[in-house]
């Protein structure tokens, strides 16, 4: 193994250790999640990104679930359709995934979503 590797193993490692000890639709979404969403809710969904006056979603917050009425079928329209719990058009930055990722792949992000806010990640 070179140096390099030997550097970034543990790292590796325990990436693969977090992905496993999640049940399989939450790993799915944490894989779906660092592709398409990590850019902007960085890696442990703490947002606070800025874009002109827009400032990315905390995913992490804990009244997140009171606002979408703890519904996961509003968050899914969040991520799929860019509309807010009152079906209102989120800010410009976040993207639409409609057409980009299937029902399924959100749903495993809001799994994985789930975990984040309980405080496990």
């Amino acid at each position: 193994m070179t140096k390099f590797m030997w550097k970034f193993a543990p790292i590796a490692a325990l990436c693969i250790a977090t992905a496993q000890a999640l049940p399989a639709p939450a790993a799915n979404g944490l894989r779906l999640y660092r592709e398409h969403c990590m850019a902007c809710h960085r890696a442990d969904g703490r947002g606070g990104m800025h874009f002109g006056r827009v400032v990315s979603a905390d995913l992490r917050a804990p009244g997140l679930e009171r606002t979408y009425r703890h519904d996961d079928a509003l968050i899914e329209r969040a991520i799929l359709h860019g509309r807010d719990e009152d079906g209102e058009p989120l800010d410009a930055p976040m993207p639409h995934w409609a057409g980009r990722l299937d029902v399924r792949q959100v749903r495993d992000i809001v799994a994985y979503l789930h975990t984040l806010r309980a405080g496990r990640r």
